[in-house]
């Protein structure tokens, strides 16, 4: 049943396979929406100056056809008040015709004060129309020059402009000009031409000048992209050229430059810290064995079987402590710090601390001091007791590894504080750290060169006590070091 479930997901995967998204070049991404963009943004502006310029030329019109009536109403009245019909006035609007919509004839209309309808007959293109007349009975004699919209049917829609005949101020009649809407307007094609040209003109420029910017702005980036293969291929030696004008690609192809040389030093001291932990496990397995063997062996008899044995219990009891602060390590590093945090008197603590250190460690050296120093003998703070008993028994033993070649080793333990932190230093005599190695000296299973043929270890106790001071809110750092001694520094927040 397994098998026919695994051959019928593999069939299907076979038959069926995931599509895998394709991702698209910077390049072509960021033209290919400004375009869009842009052409989206013409094409609006476009729309919008047609309109405009539709009804620009619509108002434009009508204000000249309101001249046109003007001049025939003072035209078709005399001296005397009288309306009086020229023949010539067909013709006189023909011809203005031809300045206002050539090719468009306008119908014009004469309505007196009795309500007659009048109109020079004949040929001109005053012909009488029944719907205009109609209209211009409908209406009144306005008092001013008007513009009216009229739907003359279900297919057709007019400007009506009127003008009022005056003689001394009084209305006695009025010029109405019919103009239909829809070829009141007609914008010659040159004028579309124009337009399109333009925004077309407007598009490619802007097209141009992105695809010139993004290139430019992708190509840093590209580099920057293939530099980062051939790190994942392992090879760290990458060269970029950072000469570029922009802050923010000159940062990253820095910030890049950098990580791949702390890139390299760290695979190389990976290298060399994994042959030393290796070495560092192998040694005690190594003499456990032999002295197991012995014993097994009967190579050494009587006494000499017990201390063979008590000898590899201690080795043994060595690898234990060294996988146990590995697996500590492990779970603190992945975050799983616990701590206990107390309201705690910081000097009353370390003092118990380093007289409790200094009765197990320095009863066999005559030649190593112990010192204390502080100004105020309470010093409140919160903190966890035993993490920071961790901290400070691990920072003693440091020092008193560097001290143990010296006759007149001292180490010295101070706290002080300011607005902020409690500070509590501890500073030895011993063969200091070497300003090369000094930044490695938080770097896991990192030992120094005077350290590896002093003491045995994992090169784990900096590290993990990093980071027992940072769950705590405070941290650890070197503070100094030369070959005159070292001062590592140890500071928790004040609350």
């Amino acid at each position: 049943m397994e098998k026919l479930k695994h051959f019928a997901a593999w069939a299907t995967s076979f038959m069926f396979p995931k599509k895998t998204k394709k991702k698209t070049p910077l390049l072509y991404h960021w033209t290919k929406r400004y375009l869009i963009t842009l052409v989206s943004g013409l094409l609006i502006i476009g729309v919008v100056s047609v309109f405009w310029i539709h009804h620009n030329t619509v108002q434009n019109k009508l204000e000249l056809t309101k001249m046109l009536s003007q001049e025939l109403a003072d035209r078709v009245i005399n001296d005397e008040g009288e309306i009086m019909l020229n023949q010539k006035l067909p013709f006189i609007l023909e011809e203005r015709t031809k300045f206002l919509n050539p090719g468009l004839p306008m119908r014009f209309y004469i309505k007196n004060s009795d309500g007659e309808v009048i109109s020079p007959e004949g040929k001109g293109p005053s012909k009488f129309d029944n719907t205009e007349i109609d209209i211009v009975q409908s209406l009144n004699l306005p008092s001013e020059v008007t513009v009216k919209k009229i739907e003359m049917d279900s297919q057709r829609k007019d400007y009506v402009v009127i003008s009022p005949i005056l003689y001394e101020k009084k209305i006695v009649g009025a010029v109405y000009i019919f103009q239909p809407v829809d070829k009141l307007i007609d914008l010659k094609q040159q004028d579309y031409y124009l337009v399109a040209l333009l925004l077309g003109s407007l598009a490619l420029l802007g097209w141009l000048v992105i695809y010139f910017l993004s290139k430019k702005l992708a190509k840093p980036v590209l580099r920057v992209a293939e530099a980062a293969e051939e790190v994942i291929k392992g090879n760290y030696e990458v060269e970029l050229n950072d000469d570029v004008q922009e802050k923010e690609l000159y940062q990253l192809m820095n910030s890049f430059k950098g990580m791949t040389t702390r890139l390299e030093q760290l695979e190389t001291l990976r290298t060399q810290l994994l042959a030393g932990v290796t070495h560092e496990l192998k040694t005690p397995i190594t003499s456990v064995s032999a002295l197991v063997q012995a014993v097994r062996d009967d190579i050494v008899k009587g006494e000499k079987q017990k201390e063979f044995l008590q000898m590899a219990l201690k080795e043994s009891e060595r690898l234990q402590s060294m996988v146990e602060d590995l697996i500590s390590f492990n779970t603190f590093s992945t975050g799983s710090v616990k701590v206990a945090m107390e309201n705690i008197n910081v000097t009353k603590l370390i003092k118990e601390i380093a007289y409790q250190w200094e009765i197990v460690h320095l009863s066999h050296f005559n030649h190593v001091n112990l010192k204390f120093i502080t100004n105020q003998d309470s010093i409140l703070t919160e903190a966890d007791p035993l993490r920071t008993q961790q901290i400070l028994v691990n920072l003693l033993n440091n020092s008193l590894h560097a001290v143990k070649g010296r006759t007149d080793g001292e180490i010295t333990v101070s706290i002080y504080q300011d607005d902020n932190w409690v500070s509590i230093e501890v500073e030895d005599n011993g063969y200091g750290i070497s300003v090369e190695e000094q930044p490695n000296v938080f770097e896991r299973f990192y030992r120094g060169k005077n350290k590896k043929h002093v003491e045995r270890g994992l090169g784990l106790g900096l590290p993990y006590s990093l980071i027992l001071a940072k769950a705590q809110g405070g941290n650890l750092s070197l503070k100094e070091s030369s070959e005159n001694g070292t001062t590592f520094l140890l500071q928790l927040p004040k609350r």
